[in-house]
């Protein structure tokens, strides 16, 4: 599951990750993304813009403490990100090394 979800000035993105590895466990999502959360963007391509993470007041991404997830069971994330003007209707998704999720609606 994925999804944009506009919140005043902050635009969220819920992920759900399920991985699928031999054996019982925790696994890092960078083993199969290629990469960790710092990179997650967000992709604007009619007006050639990119957005990063928010940093709160400590620098600190909003994002979760960690990219650990438990095989074979689903893990939901919420990454926040500027919001786009309100003419956005959809952005791309590129997450690490994998092809970008194009497309994604932006909802109210």
């Amino acid at each position: 599951m994925i999804a944009l979800r506009r919140r005043g000035k902050l635009l969220d993105l819920v992920l759900s990750i399920t991985a699928h590895a031999k054996g019982a466990g925790y696994v890092s999502a960078q083993e199969f993304t290629g990469a960790g959360p710092s990179a997650i963007t967000l992709v604007d391509n009619v007006r050639l813009k990119r957005y990063l993470i928010v940093r709160d007041s400590e620098n600190r991404p909003l994002q979760p403490p960690n990219w650990i997830v438990k095989a074979g069971e689903p893990s939901v994330r919420t990454y926040t990100f500027p919001a786009p003007g309100p003419e956005v209707k959809a952005l791309d998704v590129s997450i690490g090394s994998e092809p970008p999720l194009r497309d994604v609606p932006v909802t109210p």
